[in-house]
């Protein structure tokens, strides 16, 4: 009998293939990669491919794998590949399950043990080994229910953890159970799976309404990371036996950006972290001087299509790049809030527009300590216009917040326009919302609108484009579309656009 898997797995690393073969040592096989698809073959009697299959649904799952079909085939050519593979070091399925069974100490299936050091002072450090393991679990444990701190290593840095107390300052709560979360936070299934996925990533959730009551809290999400190692999960699992529900963890040290996800409407969405891209690719990326822009160089090699690439960010200039030359994007912001209204009235609606809201609202009078030139900057610009907050950077963040956490279905259009030698004219952006402004229109359609309606300006350049058959895709990329609002509607309006297994920012 011979079976036939095919998986769509959507990154470009050996993770999965290497497990794949690892469960599958045993049997005759052949697998072979197409793209983003596996195709999987393998042999045997109705008995022993039962079991087979038994083991794959005993196998860690990955973010990066997005479905598959199986079925019965009659051809077959076994063929395994001979590599070297990248070394995993986390916890898995395999590992996690042997000790919460019998307290077993074992390996995961890269043959990697617990890549952690321990300290207990924050400055001496010990390799956690077979040997020493238990003993230092109950050391950790006894001080941690102490309420005092303990220290882990690992090869992303280190980090401080404590029992949860209420404290929001720390990077991000570890729950002692997957059962936890529920008890402080909005989870759906989709997000739950993620969570206990191979890669175990940061995920941003929403406060349930209960814990937020009583916590007062004035924010509404917070992250959260299931425990990677088999040290931390042994702690967790302890503690959860006692009714504690969270762990506190700062990041005291960074040497390489913990892997974060956004999910959303059945996609996912790299924000932070290059661990599980090409190996190759990630040590070329950093090798270079200029590494967004390695990176933007990477993600273009990853599809074959033309391509439209819509680098959006709070840290760099913002491109509009067309088959990785062409800058469409020619943006430049007004330095001061002087030369802002100077643009705004240099026609004679512009001029009038001025005079009636220097009436009903102050006008600025400050310099913009701008960086970039890019649409987070224009952004702040705005929130300083609707008195979002007096820090500049923290406005355009706050008018960020405003749109996301909108539960209207449409903002107010927003005008984005090229002039006629093909300059960003963010003067009308500014003078649209601030038409509305004069009409009464709340901040929160406003900050909407505004994201929506950029949404629907990149989606204009595409169809322009795709028209006159100079792309075939749009690519989103940089740290503006971890706006979900911006993101959702860019998704939507934008014909085939693509997400990348590369992260949004560098």
């Amino acid at each position: 009998m011979i079976l036939e898997f095919d998986f769509e797995y959507i990154s470009h690393n050996d993770i999965f293939e290497y497990l794949l073969q690892f469960y599958a040592k045993d049997y005759d096989y052949s697998l072979l990669r197409e793209d983003n698809q596996y195709i999987f073959k393998i042999k045997g009697s109705q008995t022993e491919l039962s079991t087979f299959c038994e083991s794959l649904n005993g196998m860690s799952n990955s973010v990066f794998l997005r479905k598959f079909d199986v079925k019965e085939v009659q051809d077959f050519t076994p063929l395994r590949q001979r590599k070297q593979y990248s070394l995993f070091q986390y916890l898995t399925h395999l590992n996690s399950n042997s000790y919460v069974q019998n307290q077993a100490l074992i390996e995961n299936e890269w043959g990697v043990f617990c890549e952690l050091d321990l300290s207990f002072d924050g400055n001496e450090f010990i390799k956690i080994n077979k040997e020493n393991f238990k003993n230092l679990l109950q050391e950790a444990l006894k001080i941690l229910k102490n309420q005092k701190k303990i220290w882990t290593k690992n090869h992303k840095g280190i980090y401080e953890l404590c029992l949860f107390n209420d404290d929001f300052t720390c990077d991000f709560l570890m729950p002692c159970d997957i059962k936890a979360i529920h008890s402080a936070f909005v989870c759906s299934n989709e997000n739950l799976k993620l969570l206990a996925s191979l890669e175990k990533p940061l995920i941003k959730l929403r406060f349930n309404a209960i814990f937020r009551k009583n916590h007062h809290l004035n924010f509404s999400d917070f992250r959260i990371k299931l425990a990677e190692d088999l040290l931390s999960f042994a702690l967790c699992h302890e503690l959860w036996k006692e009714d504690f529900k969270f762990l506190n963890v700062k990041k005291l040290q960074n040497k390489l950006d913990d892997f974060e996800l956004l999910s959303l409407e059945e996609q996912i969405l790299v924000l932070k972290g290059f661990e599980f891209i090409d190996t190759q690719a990630k040590e070329l990326i950093f090798s270079k001087e200029d590494k967004n822009f390695a990176r933007l160089s990477y993600i273009l090699s990853y599809f074959k299509q033309n391509a439209l690439i819509l680098e959006l960010s709070k840290d760099y200039e913002d491109i509009l790049l067309v088959n990785k030359e062409l800058n469409l994007l020619k943006l430049k912001l007004p330095k001061n809030s002087k030369e802002l209204y100077w643009d705004i009235k240099k026609d004679e609606v512009g001029a009038r527009l001025l005079e009636n809201f220097s009436k009903e609202f102050p006008l600025l009078d400050e310099e913009f300590p701008l960086v970039n030139n890019n649409f987070f900057s224009l952004f702040c610009i705005l929130g300083k216009i609707l008195k979002l907050d007096e820090d500049f950077l923290k406005a355009g963040e706050k008018l960020l917040e405003l749109a996301d956490g909108s539960k209207i279905p449409r903002g107010v259009k927003i005008d984005y326009r090229l002039d006629e030698k093909g300059n960003f004219d963010y003067a009308r952006t500014l003078r649209s919302a601030m038409s509305f402004m004069l009409a009464g229109v709340e901040n929160t359609n406003i900050a909407y609108g505004t994201l929506e309606s950029l949404a629907y300006f990149l989606r204009d350049i595409n169809d322009d484009l795709r028209d006159k058959k100079q792309i075939e895709i749009a690519v989103i990329s940089g740290s503006l579309f971890e706006s979900k609002a911006l993101l959702k509607n860019s998704l939507k309006h934008i014909r085939n656009c693509k997400l990348s297994d590369v992260a949004l920012r560098i």
